[in-house]
């Protein structure tokens, strides 16, 4: 049953990122007004922002799944800057606005987010980084493609 709820979450993650759908995030504004912002899949350029931020942080990911609540605490208290800023730039995509409008996006972040979800946002964009469903999608298209020689076929 695990792993089934694994295979569905991996496609739906390969869905999402194939589609360029993102998920909505709440900020509470002065108030108690909502406004909704979209994180993105993050395309090359802030990826690989995000990807030297990640790096910088020296962490993995199995380990961040399986820390304890004290543990994710602590582990937010220390890089609540960083993480912020790795989901601005999934917000905020693209060479020049990336670059404009990142610290401000994470600073709104920071003061108008719940630190859960914040955290829960963070996840799934690190989460995207991951190629691994991209290669079953991958090999499922080499096996579907119609124009490619039948190889099981002995030639004739």
């Amino acid at each position: 049953m695990i792993t089934l709820m694994a295979d569905f979450q991996t496609e739906s993650l390969a869905a999402k990122v194939l589609a360029d759908n993102g998920i909505s995030l709440p900020l509470r504004l002065l108030g108690g007004r909502y406004i909704r912002w979209v994180l993105r899949v993050p395309n090359l350029e802030s990826r690989t922002r995000m990807t030297g931020m990640y790096l910088k942080m020296g962490v993995r990911y199995d380990d961040l799944k399986a820390y304890t609540f004290e543990q994710k605490l602590e582990f937010m208290q220390k890089h609540t800057k960083t993480v912020s800023r790795m989901v601005a730039y999934g917000i905020v995509r693209g060479w020049i606005l990336g670059r404009l409008l990142n610290r401000p996006v994470a600073w709104m972040l920071r003061n108008c987010m719940h630190p859960a979800a914040l955290e829960d946002a963070w996840m799934l964009a690190i989460s995207t980084m991951n190629i691994v469903p991209l290669e079953n999608i991958i090999r499922l298209a080499e096996v579907m493609n119609l124009m490619s020689p039948n190889l099981s076929q002995g030639r004739r």
